[in-house]
């Protein structure tokens, strides 16, 4: 039986939301601060002024639980035994076992784990906001929630929401009894893997024949690689509802919208994408998809991101998230190795085109 470690601040019950709110109420901020402002989990921006509400007892009492997080809780203890996770204010222990009571008033008292060495939890799949809590992880599969401020955390399994992670959690299971999924048009071809393995000059060359497509991708990142399209953090967040997936990756938002894959799914072709894992499992809960792990030799993994033309800062963290990103083979239905010449003839088989 499955067991799972779930954080409580900013997954379970929201806290940085109502020391924001706390903080619009006492400052008169213009614009008022949002939960975007909060970009590192340090916190030195421009939210910076809500640090002082974590030690104030009122936050506490504005932390409720909402419906979503009671149901996801609940479903989850029928897939296997579940840990709530927390780190709390020596002074605040008592306040916070109190709000997980009245929350789950029938969740296991011995299964409430209070304290800030999160990594010496073990438990098969944890999901947490906190970056330093998920690189310390010793989880067999550390899940990251995605919130404001981690995202320049990449290579990571990483999820927006509750829907995601229990997509995520059944290809984790799939995994587990080699479940692997066939290919049959229409479906996504997810290419998948740590930056540095070819995936987009692959989907290029896919795409040059009649049975693969491309479709429309967006991301915030200056591109000119002829996949992704280039809009505003604003027009992402604003148009986030339209997007099937969305993912962060060194510090850059990356999407793509519903609309687009729904009207190529008509077309009776393989629609192949260069895509991080977390956003080919989100496609899975939509469409039939069939997750490619591209990997290739470390050196040429490693020269590969260093001559790429980009910020020393997003070459570091391709290059941190490199060993993470390796770890997800495991998840995924296909391993290729693209840096071998017949990569692209080992694709086309998988897809039982000649």
């Amino acid at each position: 039986m499955l067991t799972f470690g779930i954080d409580w601040d900013d997954v379970i019950a929201p806290l940085n939301d109502r020391a924001i709110e706390m903080a619009n109420e006492e400052y008169d901020f213009d614009p008022p601060l949002t939960i975007e402002d909060i970009t590192s989990w340090e916190n030195t921006g421009r939210a910076s002024v809500i640090k002082k509400y974590y030690n104030d007892p009122r936050l506490y009492d504005r932390q409720v639980v909402p419906q979503e997080s009671k149901d996801f809780i609940r479903r989850l203890q029928t897939k296997g035994i579940v840990y709530i996770v927390t780190a709390a204010y020596p002074e605040y222990m008592t306040r916070r076992m109190e709000q997980i009571r009245e929350a789950f008033p029938d969740f296991p008292g011995e299964n409430i784990i209070m304290g800030v060495h999160k990594s010496m939890v073990n438990v098969d799949i944890t999901l947490d906001d906190g970056p330093k809590n998920i690189l310390k992880s010793n989880a067999r599969f550390p899940v990251l929630m995605r919130k404001p401020w981690n995202r320049d955390l990449t290579g990571l399994l990483a999820v927006n929401n509750f829907g995601e992670f229990f997509t995520l959690l059944d290809q984790i299971k799939s995994s587990m009894i080699e479940d692997r999924v066939e290919a049959h048009r229409p479906a996504i071809i997810a290419l998948v893997g740590p930056s540095g393995t070819n995936k987009n000059r692959i989907t290029r060359e896919l795409t040059r024949r009649d049975e693969f497509i491309m479709p429309r991708a967006y991301t915030t990142k200056e591109v000119n690689d002829g996949i992704h399209t280039q809009i505003t953090m604003e027009e992402f967040v604003r148009d986030r509802a339209s997007f099937i997936e969305t993912t962060m990756y060194a510090g850059y938002a990356y999407g793509t919208k519903m609309e687009d894959i729904t009207a190529l799914m008509q077309l009776d072709r393989y629609i192949v994408m260069p895509i991080d894992l977390s956003g080919a499992i989100a496609m899975k809960r939509h469409y039939p998809t069939v997750i490619i792990f591209c990997k290739s030799s470390r050196e040429r993994m490693i020269g590969s991101i260093l001559e790429k033309d980009m910020t020393n800062r997003e070459k570091t963290l391709r290059l941190i998230s490199l060993e993470n990103e390796l770890k997800n083979s495991a998840l995924c239905d296909y391993v290729v190795n693209t840096g071998k010449e017949d990569a692209i003839a080992r694709i086309l088989d998988i897809c039982g085109v000649a």
